[in-house]
């Protein structure tokens, strides 16, 4: 599975009390050196003071004026108004209830405050900027997601009805053709598939060994249809191929467009091969081409077109398609690197 996309430590408890020890550290350092009343207060009112505005915008004042009014003069203006009323606050607290001397009597120490409070300030806006842009990132990655999810719902479902309509017309052509018992061995073959359908084709990844069965139950109802002195039919499946999975009902419309464009009354050969070697699938279809389809689009029908598609959603930069027509022959290989 993709791993999530990972949110800032915004909320964070930890993250908090830790941003805040180190502010007042840092600051500390420098005002025990050149402020003489450090000792009177260690730093703590101006550091709460600066807390409340750097909260104040961040929580409320950016959402309001930068990112749903989206009005930046006013934003600076009222928040550097904020910052120097919020500092000459803590100064008159500081010099009314806590150390009245002569320093908090000044514009020194509400200056300096207010400076300290400005770099926070700018600080935090960027880091609530990378904020949204992050969640609004991990927004579109997840919704695409989805829709990609929906998109391959989409796919398979439209495979579905395709294989079934096609196997329904090999059933109806052996019971016209009065094959009784070709005809009842068909339908056991296309209960099977029934089976795989209703049991494997919603998941999404199921053992490769399902996989051949069913293109073996698929190829038997067709060779059941076909004639078999006018077909030439080559195929190579492995007997184990434990310890591989694959997206269900990916391979079966190789094979079905391998029998359906190549068929004509005159004989025609279909070849299906399928390898594992080192973790990477090699399956190849081969075929005669019909040439009373010649216009008709053999790569582009139903099966095809969205089994293209769920190549590029479920094995990205994991797949190789490759097909070759000579006007008589046409050749389809896929190589996967499984899972």
């Amino acid at each position: 599975m993709d791993q999530q996309p990972q949110s800032l430590p915004v909320n964070s408890l930890v993250f908090h009390t830790a941003f805040w020890l180190m502010y007042w550290i840092l600051a500390s350092m420098q005002d025990v050196v050149f402020i003489s009343q450090f000792k009177d207060t260690y730093n703590l009112p101006t550091v709460l003071g600066s807390m409340g505005v750097v909260y104040f915008n961040y929580y409320y004042w950016i959402p309001k004026y930068l990112i749903k009014q989206r009005k930046p003069l006013i934003y600076i203006v009222s928040i550097f108004t904020i910052i120097v009323l919020n500092s000459w606050l803590v100064n008159v607290f500081l010099r009314e209830f806590i150390s009245p001397k002569d320093y908090y009597y000044s514009w020194e120490g509400t200056f300096t405050l207010s400076v300290d409070t400005v770099v926070l300030v700018a600080f935090t806006t960027a880091f609530k900027f990378i904020q949204q842009w992050h969640e609004r990132n991990n927004y579109a990655v997840q919704l695409e997601k989805k829709n990609l999810e929906s998109e391959l719902e989409m796919l398979k479902s439209q495979i579905n009805p395709h294989f079934i309509f096609n196997t329904l017309n090999t059933i109806y052509f052996l019971m016209e053709q009065k094959e009784d018992e070709r005809a009842k061995e068909a339908l056991l073959k296309f209960s099977d598939t029934l089976s795989h359908q209703l049991y494997d084709y919603n998941k999404d990844w199921i053992d490769l060994g399902k996989e051949v069965d069913y293109l073996e139950n698929y190829i038997e109802l067709q060779r059941l249809r076909h004639d078999e002195e006018l077909l030439e039919l080559q195929c190579e499946l492995p007997n184990h191929v434990n310890g591989y999975v694959i997206a269900p009902m990916l391979l079966i419309p190789f094979v079905e467009n391998a029998f359906k464009y190549s068929s004509n009354s005159s004989g025609y050969k279909v070849g299906v091969k399928l390898a594992v070697k080192n973790g990477e699938l090699d399956f190849t279809t081969e075929n005669s081409i019909n040439q009373n389809s010649r216009n008709q689009d053999r790569v582009g029908g139903i099966g095809l077109k969205n089994v293209q598609r769920r190549l590029d959603l479920t094995y990205p930069n994991r797949h190789k398609l490759t097909i070759e027509d000579d006007g008589e022959t046409y050749i389809s290989n896929l190589k996967i690197k499984l899972k």
